[in-house]
């Protein structure tokens, strides 16, 4: 199972991260976190993070990271130094919009889990990986919010690509 952590954006830094996005022609995800995504982690590992936006209650999208943080260069990404000390970043990310045309009852959940009742996720900084008890919330159903991200990302990137999408082919 490839684990699902969150990173936390506010509507400034939400458009930060857009605008540097955008100015790098990077179509993919990237996150600055001053912190490095927990080491029970392994490293390499495909990690799902959930874009949480704690200005509107919302996630913006999902992104799909190897644990390995960017060591290529200084990427600056925000201007507040400290979330540019640990950058993950790949080619691979959803946005909102996509993950309700294949599976709107999921953003709900997600939505619910993350931002809802005393166990919400809006606290914290950098990467932070959803406890277990939360992905067994009586509201998934029994569901495996993984295993469904995991077919998205299969869905719109192609289940079958080889290189360009061999991420996707790795089973957890």
């Amino acid at each position: 199972m490839i684990p699902i952590a969150t990173s936390r954006f506010n509507d400034e830094t939400w458009e930060q991260n857009c605008v540097y996005r955008e100015k790098s022609q990077h179509k993919g995800c990237v996150y600055g976190a001053p912190l490095q995504l927990s080491s029970k982690v392994p490293s390499q590992q495909l990690v799902f993070v959930v874009e949480m936006n704690n200005s509107t209650n919302k996630i913006e999208g999902i992104g799909l990271i190897r644990n390995i943080y960017q060591t290529d260069k200084y990427y600056k990404v925000y201007p507040n130094g400290n979330y540019n000390r640990y950058v993950y970043k790949s080619d691979y990310r959803l946005d909102r919009d996509i993950l309700e045309r294949y599976n709107p009852a999921l953003v709900q959940i997600v939505e619910y889990i993350l931002f809802k009742e005393k166990t919400h996720m809006k606290r914290g900084s950098g990467l932070t990986l959803v406890p277990e008890k939360l992905l067994k919330h009586k509201i998934c159903e029994n569901k495996n919010l993984s295993q469904e991200i995991k077919v998205i990302f299969q869905k719109h990137y192609g289940k079958d690509s080889t290189t360009e999408n061999e991420e996707l082919k790795i089973e957890n």
